[in-house]
């Protein structure tokens, strides 16, 4: 059975966990879309890493972990992320990289600072060059990972394209990029990644056809959809179930199964409507207690109740099977938890999540309370052992949204896990 794990929410719902908990029942795990914007957290012999590229199934060492075409990918991060990796005693020999992933070039990430800081509505990017990448890969100008194994190709690439963006560059004030500032680091990149790089559609294809498990993993969360997301403040590419096919070049028939990841609770980084979000006290608690701030920034997080309007939505258009709940311990203070059920808009109530910014600025979220348990659970191995109001937290989201709540995260170690 071939996988794929979601988020449900704005990103940081603990894909990198619930993706290393996964990965041991799986031969594959591909990241199909995304770039160094993500932050995926695993827990390995106790240490705390943060994986931006590499695929959080990395750390199983009989798992073939694929870089699928869809990610934009900036080499030297790339390069020092597999370095950071292999001094924790790792060998990346099933690491496969596809030769047709886009780059992050330097005026990508130039232009990405410029725009931000030009927008009369700031959309809180990473200012890592994603969106201008993936906007080249749109407007059929992209430059490649297997273009940087070819040192005349890769200049014949980049040089009109090096030339325009200066002309833009100094149009808004910046100082333009010379591409002797960058050539050769990028191509010692591509001699470091020329020997994990391959056509990682017919090997995926391959893989399927040998019956071998598949697990996707998406960066970012069904809410910073392109399409789907509240847009403007969205991210550049699709992390909904309809960018694994184009961002792997397999087709909807490898796909059988989706789980969604949701925190028990909300966050977001950066600008946007957040209809459930928290501030003063409670803010500060589940910021502290959940350590809300971005694996890839640091940015504090804005935090809030579950809202399972916005949850029942992401589960409707991503088709998903099951979910997986992270960070149930975090509210084990608390002496009253609650969700959001319901929007009122314009005076009406509504079970309706609309992801305009024009709707979602008018919603008043509607509560519904539940007391807390008030013990530690982070211990706790089985559903039953939970205390019995976690269960009824548990099982109103169920009963909701109508999709069993499958696995239960209570820490951030691998074992820290519940499957029921």
């Amino acid at each position: 059975m071939n996988l794929a794990v979601m988020g449900l929410q704005w990103g940081d719902e603990g894909k990198g966990k619930a993706i290393d908990y996964l990965a041991g029942d799986f031969d594959v795990v591909v990241r199909f879309q995304g770039g160094h914007n993500a932050g995926h957290t695993v827990c390995f012999k106790g240490q705390r890493v943060v994986l931006h590229l590499l695929p959080s199934g990395i750390f199983r060492p009989n798992i073939i972990s694929v870089i699928g075409n869809g990610v934009v990918v900036n080499p030297l991060e790339l390069v020092k992320e597999i370095k950071e990796v292999e001094h924790l005693g790792l060998l990346l020999e099933n690491l496969v990289i596809s030769a047709h992933a886009p780059l992050i070039l330097p005026y990508h990430q130039l232009l990405d600072v410029i725009f931000e800081d030009s927008r009369y509505t700031k959309i809180g990017t990473t200012r890592r060059g994603i969106g201008p990448a993936y906007e080249d890969l749109s407007g059929r100008r992209a430059v490649f990972v297997g273009d940087l194994f070819d040192k005349d190709r890769f200049y014949r690439k980049i040089e009109p394209l090096n030339n325009y963006y200066n002309k833009l560059i100094q149009a808004f004030g910046g100082q333009e990029i010379s591409i002797d500032s960058y050539i050769d680091d990028y191509l010692e990149a591509g001699r470091v990644l020329k020997p994990f790089a391959g056509h990682t559609a017919y090997l995926l294809n391959d893989f399927l056809a040998a019956h071998k498990s598949i697990l996707f993993e998406s960066a970012q969360g069904i809410l910073l959809d392109i399409n789907l997301g509240t847009y403007p403040f969205v991210t550049s590419s699709n992390p909904s179930v309809g960018g694994i096919f184009p961002g792997t070049g397999l087709s909807h028939k490898a796909l059988d199964r989706v789980v969604g990841i949701t925190k028990a609770y909300t966050t977001r980084v950066g600008e946007g409507p957040f209809p459930s979000e928290l501030s003063g006290q409670a803010a500060d608690f589940l910021r502290r207690k959940g350590n809300e701030y971005g694996a890839t920034t640091g940015r504090p997080r804005r935090v809030g109740w579950l809202d399972l309007v916005a949850l029942k939505y992401a589960i409707m258009v991503n088709g998903v099977d099951d979910i997986f709940l992270t960070k149930l311990d975090v509210l084990d203070d608390l002496d009253e938890i609650q969700v959001v059920t319901t929007y009122e808009v314009d005076g009406r109530m509504t079970p309706v999540f609309d992801p305009g910014i024009d709707y979602l600025d008018r919603v008043k979220p509607v509560l519904t309370p539940f007391p807390g348990w008030k013990q530690e659970i982070e211990h706790c191995r089985d559903y039953a052992s939970l205390p019995g109001e976690a269960r009824n937290y548990i099982s109103f989201i169920e009963d909701f949204t109508g999709i069993k709540v499958k696995y239960i995260s209570v820490g951030t170690d691998r074992d820290q896990t519940i499957q029921v």
